[in-house]
């Protein structure tokens, strides 16, 4: 699945100021193939980027917007990159929001410039690495290698998994597999790896983005180089120094400057990108390079990345290494940091003071305790969306949501919520590892600006469970907390360590992020600002994980509400209110809850999950 026939899609660079306008249209024909049975409608999300006037346009179908169907008029996307959309200048992405299509190549990058830029760092945007692991086919998810701007190369092997390994891959706890001969490899290959032109002693800004589909956070390092980091997620930071590493999970974005060489040997240097299959036992792994290449400098194009990654993880060298963002799964890495070259979120500071994000201990109307229950819940609660989606519900529709409605009461500036749960679901019967409770969550906040509401997100780690990148739409949070447990932990022993303050919270230069590693047996505490009106997703970014619903909504505002603060409401746009998706949404439960059919079509695949209910939707009335 491409836009515009490419993988990655097209950049997208614009300048700060600068008005975007991406017009889509969906040429996906019915004969895709993706694991999850997903159809041929499609999305497109701008990640990171705020679209604080446009709500309408965040591509999230049954939250923002139904899907867009084949033969559907243009949809027109955009946003203002300014603060009217909060879009400052940064590092973001777009990509598909539907079924496997992000997995399977709908990605590509988005460079906001500033206007007038630091010169004395080279920020040329093609210096833009978008990195993803890619797949043996769109219906089997054992990785094969890893794509840096759509290029890469296959091993003479290759990774091969059981399927009961590969679920548990998907699932986030690492895949146990072996190598085996790769019958595709080539005797000579028509592609060659990503190349970066530098010039001797000069600052280059580089940005990374991790366009990653699954638990297979990557780890990136420059032959012979240190860099400095200067932004992540799009925004800046205090700059860290003296890194040899850099780790980037699904969504995550890291922007460094690297000081080049006086002088250099004969052969490119290799930009090394490092993955595993099992992230937590550091098995199963895959990598890839692109060249750092200086004047005269040679590339070997016969190289080829060895398929066991040997001389590719420096991070154990504690004498020269020094790592920023490692995955969080090491408790002794987690207690010695900074110290032991191991640099995590809790240790990063933002340039920016956020000065309302505790005014007198005023300014967070409330706390919410999310864990991530059964591996792959919001407290044990899988989205089950509308068919009319959430921004477009005029009034709302309460029946099916599960969560919780904080009412804003008070007079300015003493305000404070009540907050009333909506009605529990029922939980599904069946095996532990299915009971959970399908429903519509929503955590529904007023809007509020200069006001924060408080999310603590809580990993219990059952069963070596992945470090959930945490995606927040409709702009940042700041993470004012982190911690790390060497035990099992759960939702009540974090609330009564929060009873007893034991849950340190740090306002001053908190970091912004919009995606979160959250640590095993951990949690993170983050403050979200209530200026942005509107129905944000709130998801795992591990395709799989919000695919089977890990995910839920932030509504900030309430559309058709009245309330004696103006701004309740938000913008529909072009958008018909009230009106049922031509699609149904997706089943919760994983797999094709629905299946496309029509006259003619060619051979097709689907993988089903024994038991699972599946409906054929005859899609060509024209034939019977």
């Amino acid at each position: 699945v491409t836009y515009n026939g490419q993988i990655p899609g097209p950049p997208i660079v614009i300048c700060e100021g600068d008005e975007l306008v991406v017009n889509l249209k969906n040429n996906v024909d019915g004969r895709m193939t993706n694991a999850d049975g997903s159809t041929n409608t499609t999305t497109l999300h701008f990640h990171g980027i705020r679209e604080k006037s446009r709500p309408w346009s965040d591509g999230v179908p049954f939250v923002t917007q139904c899907p867009i169907q084949p033969g559907d008029p243009t949809f027109h996307y955009g946003f203002n990159a300014s603060e009217i959309d909060g879009a400052p200048p940064g590092t973001y992405w777009y990509h598909s929001h539907v079924g496997s299509q992000r997995t399977n190549g709908a990605y590509g990058a988005l460079v906001i410039k500033e206007r007038v830029p630091d010169a004395s760092i080279v920020d040329d945007a093609a210096n833009t690495l978008v990195l993803q692991e890619w797949y043996e086919s769109s219906t089997n998810q054992i990785p094969v290698s890893i794509l840096i701007n759509g290029k890469g190369r296959v091993g003479e092997k290759k990774l091969f998994c059981e399927d009961d390994e590969t679920l548990n891959y998907l699932k986030g706890k690492g895949g146990n597999c072996q190598y085996i001969t790769n019958e595709d490899f080539p005797d000579s290959f028509s592609t060659n790896y990503a190349e970066f032109d530098v010039e001797k002693t000069t600052s280059y800004r580089f940005r990374i983005i991790g366009a990653i589909s699954q638990n297979f956070p990557l780890q990136l390092s420059i032959e012979d180089h240190k860099f400095t980091a200067i932004a992540m997620d799009s925004l800046d930071i205090e700059p860290v120094p003296d890194l040899t590493n850099v780790w980037l999970a699904a969504g995550e974005r890291y922007d460094i400057v690297v000081q080049t060489k006086t002088s250099v040997p004969e052969k490119a240097y290799k930009i090394k990108i490092l993955g595993y299959a099992d992230i937590n036992h550091k098995l199963s792994p895959l990598c890839s390079i692109a060249w750092l290449k200086y004047p005269n400098q040679k590339i070997d194009y016969t190289y080829v990345t060895p398929y066991d990654c040997s001389g590719f993880d420096n991070s154990s060298d504690l004498s020269f290494s020094r790592t920023l963002n490692p995955v969080p799964n090491n408790y002794a890495e987690w207690e010695g940091s900074p110290g032991n070259g191991k640099i995590f979120i809790k240790d990063i500071k933002s340039t920016k003071n956020q000065p309302t994000i505790n005014l007198d201990n005023l300014a967070n109307l409330n706390t919410h305790y999310i864990e991530f229950i059964g591996d792959i819940t919001f407290n044990n609660r899988r989205m089950k969306y509308p068919d009319v989606p959430f921004l477009l519900q005029n009034p709302e529709k309460i029946t099916g949501r599960c969560g919780s409605k904080c009412d804003l009461g008070g007079n300015f500036p003493d305000l404070h919520t009540t907050c009333k749960d909506f009605p529990e679901c029922p939980v599904n019967a069946g095996s532990l590892e299915d009971d959970y409770c399908e429903c519509q969550h929503v955590i529904q906040q007023p809007w509020a600006p200069g006001y924060w509401a408080e999310t603590v997100l809580i990993n219990n780690n059952k069963d070596h469970t992945a470090a959930h990148p945490i995606h927040q739409h409709g702009g940042w949070y700041w993470v004012v907390g982190m911690g790390k447990y060497n035990k099992t932990i759960n939702r009540k022993f974090i609330m009564d360590e929060d009873k007893k303050n034991l849950l340190n919270r740090t306002f001053a230069y908190a970091p912004a992020k919009d995606t979160l590693q959250i640590p095993q047996n951990g949690y993170a505490i983050i403050r979200t600002p209530l200026d942005n009106a509107g129905a944000w997703i709130f998801h795992c970014h591990i395709n799989y994980h919000v695919e089977i619903g890990m995910a839920m909504v932030l509504q900030i505002g309430e559309q058709g509400g009245k309330h004696p603060l103006d701004g309740q409401d938000w913008c529909t746009g072009p958008l018909e209110q009230n009106t049922a998706c031509k699609t149904p949404p997706p089943s919760p439960k994983g797999g094709p809850g629905f299946i496309n059919w029509f006259f003619g079509m060619e051979p097709a695949h689907r993988c089903v999950k024994p038991g699972t209910k599946v409906t054929w939707l005859w899609v060509n009335k024209d034939h019977n």
